[in-house]
């Protein structure tokens, strides 16, 4: 309990900080993201998120998807964040 409201406060500060990704770098990034199949799977069952969700918009708007895409490592560090985000939903 006490972790979760560390981390949100934390994400908060960072969104605060950071500011929030542009309309056209977030869908840029889901085109790229659509590409792969493990995305696509997941964009069709959560289409209405993707579309409205804030804080799944900022992680896809911020996060480097062509250098993530090149690196399985990488991906799967995005894919994690990607489905936490909806699992929190």
């Amino acid at each position: 309990m006490i972790l979760e409201l560390f981390t949100n406060i934390c994400m908060s500060m960072v969104m605060f900080i950071r500011g929030n990704p542009n309309e056209k770098k977030i869908n840029r990034n889901i085109e790229l993201l659509k590409k792969t199949e493990w995305f696509k799977q997941i964009y069709l069952k959560n289409e209405e998120l993707f579309k409205k969700d804030e804080h799944l918009r900022y992680i896809i708007g911020w996060a480097k998807v062509e250098k993530s895409l090149k690196n399985e490592k990488e991906t799967a560090k995005l894919r994690g964040e990607i489905l936490e985000a909806i699992n929190e939903k």
